[in-house]
């Protein structure tokens, strides 16, 4: 009796776990697809630059100092200067020297020898048009000839066309080479000696009485002169005769000989006279 009053008991609480476990399960909530990103947006193929038909041979282009800014060191612009011969010579770039440099269509390849020049100028570019003067859209200006002549250009390098590369104006010449007084401004080890405070240490070139031409100068305790070969880019001086003093600025006068008598060719840039043994930077002077 008692076992069957357990039994009556324990039948509702057996019901109530099957209807319990006989529950619906509440449905889980759909998944939501993930989202197809969009495609990445094709940028449109930068547009290649017309050829602008540079005689680039014997040209000099400066990325020039700010005007709001004064030059930190002489000579206050950095830039190459593209020989007849295919050398490049760089111009204040620090101690990299250039070797080569080839031109073919819209495209300039610049080569270097030692270092890494302080402007990115070691590479194939594309070379576009300038910004021109006053705002105006072109890049060029009409010569005394009467000949059109690009003045600034634009090298984009050739890996990143996407860039915005380096502007350069073609550098002019201000003064003739010769009968000028120059003044030495840096020297291939200079920073070793101690430069003389004497202002009357100058290069000169003049001619002489047979047609030639002729080297004069002072190195802070002698005066100098010899013959010197010239032409549009060549520079080498004969034997120099010197008078034979010997003094506190003979350290500096023997490196700044030894400099002149290396040489073999030359840039000019505005003021400015830079001497080269092939592409080596040997010597620069500003004029007086």
């Amino acid at each position: 009796m008692r076992i069957l009053k357990t039994a009556m008991l324990a039948a509702p609480a057996i019901l109530i776990f099957a209807l319990t476990s006989c529950t619906t399960p509440e449905a889980e909530p759909p998944v939501e697809p993930a989202p197809v990103p969009a495609p990445e947006p094709i940028a449109p193929p930068v547009a290649e630059p017309d050829p602008l038909g540079i005689e680039w041979a014997d040209t000099a282009w400066i990325l020039p100092d700010p005007p709001d800014k004064r030059p930190k060191e002489y000579p206050g612009y950095r830039g190459f200067h593209l020989a007849q011969d295919g050398r490049l010579r760089l111009i204040n770039l620090d101690s990299a020297v250039g070797a080569e440099w080839s031109a073919e269509g819209n495209r300039i390849t610049l080569i270097m020898e030692e270092g890494r020049p302080n402007l990115p100028l070691e590479d194939t570019f594309l070379v576009y048009p300038g910004p021109g003067e006053g705002g105006e859209k072109s890049s060029e200006s009409t010569t005394s000839t009467g000949k059109s002549e690009v003045r600034s250009i634009r090298l984009v390098p050739e890996a990143r066309p996407d860039s915005q590369g380096i502007i350069l104006e073609r550098a002019g010449i201000n003064v003739d080479i010769v009968e000028n007084h120059w003044i030495p401004r840096e020297l291939d080890g200079g920073g070793s000696v101690m430069w003389p405070m004497n202002r009357e240490v100058h290069l000169m070139l003049l001619p002489d009485a047979v047609g030639g031409m002729g080297v004069l100068g002072y190195g802070g305790e002698n005066r100098f002169r010899g013959t010197v070969e010239l032409d549009h880019v060549t520079f080498v001086v004969g034997p120099m005769a010197a008078t034979r003093r010997i003094g506190p600025a003979s350290e500096f006068e023997n490196l700044y000989m030894r400099r002149i008598a290396e040489a073999d060719s030359f840039v000019q840039v505005g003021d400015d006279l830079f001497l080269y043994a092939e592409s080596r930077p040997l010597a620069a002077f500003r004029v007086r």
